[in-house]
């Protein structure tokens, strides 16, 4: 009797919890899930601001580790087949392209051109390349000039008339333009300012040496207090 009287008990009191916690569910008013779902808005429209400026910030890296694996491919390419490679970094197109000089790609010998790849770099609106950010106004500090690349219109069979920067990584190391000679430079690749857009957010740049074929990296420190604020990005 005791034993019934208990399991009654028991009963009721589990009956009793499950009408709480439905009175509870059921007891949000509107205001309430208007308020979580304010909160929940909020929180997802900073969660995608942050993000996107996290990626933005970071677009002149990725596309300066992407042409500089095309220079330092063609550097390599170069000296262990011991032919010459061609990097085009072609403005008008927005393209970069690995050519190999000596190939024959019609078997007629009348193209000696075959291109090994290509990339489609970013727009010049998220990342410019075409020249150096005004608020920049020195170059790396390699041992040698490094000047800014020149777009010069191309006589190379697709690319003809278009802008672009060649570098001829030649089999003895060096590197030359279309008319074979040395070149030395740097590539400058940075993120328009929103305000003005000749002036930088982040800026890199790649450097290549004409008489060794060394490509280097670069990256500039605005809060650096030297007074070249470019800083080797590999070391």
């Amino acid at each position: 009797m005791n034993e019934a009287k208990s399991n009654l008990n028991l009963n009721k009191a589990a009956n009793t919890n499950r009408t709480m916690i439905k009175n509870d569910i059921d007891g949000f008013s509107l205001i309430e899930l208007l308020i979580v779902l304010v909160i929940s808005s909020i929180s997802i429209s900073l969660i995608i601001f942050y993000l996107s400026g996290f990626k933005k910030v970071y677009k002149p890296d990725e596309q300066t580790a992407k042409v500089g694996d095309f220079m330092q491919e063609a550097r390599q390419r170069s000296l262990t087949q011991r032919e010459t490679v061609r990097v085009e970094i072609n403005l008008d197109k927005g393209i970069v392209r690995l050519i190999d000089e000596n190939g024959d790609s019609a078997n007629d010998g009348n193209d000696d051109d075959v291109v090994l790849k290509q990339t489609i770099l970013l727009s010049p609106t998220e990342v410019a390349y075409n020249k150096r950010p005004d608020d920049i106004s020195v170059n790396p500090p390699e041992p040698i000039p490094v000047y800014p690349f020149v777009f010069y219109q191309s006589d190379y069979p697709g690319s003809e008339l278009d802008k672009v920067v060649t570098l001829r990584f030649k089999r003895n190391g060096s590197v030359t333009d279309k008319n074979d000679v040395l070149l030395s430079g740097t590539l400058y690749l940075w993120s328009p300012n929103k305000d003005n857009p000749n002036k930088s957010d982040i800026a890199r740049s790649i450097t290549v040496l004409g008489g060794s074929g060394i490509v280097r990296f670069w990256e500039w420190n605005v809060n650096s207090t030297d007074s070249n604020k470019w800083k080797d990005s590999r070391r």
